[in-house]
């Protein structure tokens, strides 16, 4: 055997390439809970302390595992079928496995209950952490512009927990430099958003099984730090700026367009291709899309949001 393929045998063998994994499960049937459709085997919610969660699907839902005394507090109809969830008191991660009765299909709910907007002081902390204020006025008398309920507080081990088939918590939280816990705001329109612009890439033969999500939520005190717009969604938790990183993973934007080379084509061809499930009513939430290049601190790579109308740039 030469020198050369030794060596490349061993280089191979200390830096393994990452194995593409993308989860297509989706359920059946949907279980509806607090209104949404959930149609993925795992998902999460973020609500309000004693909130109640209406839940319902065809055949009926019945709850098989919740945590250590909350059990007892879900509403139950007759027979055991599962009428709706109660948020415990205590702010932090719930996790709830419900089953449809009608073919045993298993939803895996991460609830979490929320730091109250209330808590935030004076100063715009929460804790040690400093989130700054939202604006007292609605961009356009737009609700969505409204302060957020709560915050999800996250530990350096909630990094991992999933809160849909592609996606963690650790992908999301403000890029700004304080330790933990962290808090977040995200909107369960923006993960379904996503997961279906995966499936639709990895349905036209790209594999992808997740995005690199660049910048997720941003606190309004990091969001003005970075110089962007007072009323950005990633500020209420509605907005993330994507690229695809498969091959290689080097924390840049793929050759999408494969014309031999990584630049703002590459954007523009992954914001054309979500545009177009836009134009043919495949998201449910509408929302923007806009196309930025490389510079000295990233590569090229496309924003999503979920605003609620259509908007391009």
């Amino acid at each position: 055997m030469s020198v050369v393929p030794t060596l490349l045998a061993l280089v191979l063998m200390a830096f393994p390439a990452a194995a593409y994994s993308w989860d297509s499960r989706l359920l059946q049937q949907p279980v509806v809970v607090d209104g949404l459709a959930i149609n993925y085997p795992v998902f999460a919610l973020y609500r309000l302390p004693g909130s109640r969660l209406p839940v319902s699907a065809h055949g009926g839902v019945e709850l098989v595992d919740a945590p250590p005394g909350a059990a007892a507090a879900q509403g139950m109809s007759a027979g055991g079928v599962l009428s709706e969830l109660v948020v415990p008191a205590q702010s932090g991660w719930h996790r709830y496995r419900l089953v449809n009765r009608a073919n045993g299909e298993e939803l895996l709910l991460n609830v979490y209950a929320v730091v109250p907007y209330s808590k935030l002081d004076i100063a715009g902390y929460l804790g040690d952490y400093r989130v700054g204020h939202y604006p007292e006025e609605r961009l356009r008398d737009l609700e969505i512009y409204d302060p957020p309920a709560g915050f999800v507080g996250i530990s350096e081990a909630d990094k991992a927990v999933p809160l849909s088939p592609n996606f963690t918590v650790g992908q999301f939280p403000s890029k700004q430099s304080e330790g933990y816990p962290k808090y977040l705001v995200l909107r369960s329109a923006l993960l379904i958003k996503l997961e279906r612009i995966l499936r639709a890439l990895n349905e036209a033969g790209h594999k992808v099984g997740s995005f690199h999500i660049m910048s997720g939520y941003r606190t309004p005190f990091y969001n003005k730090a970075i110089g962007n717009v007072k009323y950005s969604r990633h500020v209420w938790g509605g907005a993330a700026d994507i690229f695809v990183d498969e091959s290689p993973r080097d924390g840049r934007m793929d050759d999408l367009n494969r014309d031999g080379v990584v630049s703002k084509l590459d954007a523009v061809w992954l914001a054309d291709f979500i545009d177009a499930m836009s134009r043919r009513g495949e998201f449910a939430t509408l929302g923007g899309v806009g196309v930025y290049g490389s510079n000295a601190a990233h590569g090229p790579f496309v924003h999503v949001d979920v605003r609620g109308f259509r908007a391009r740039w």
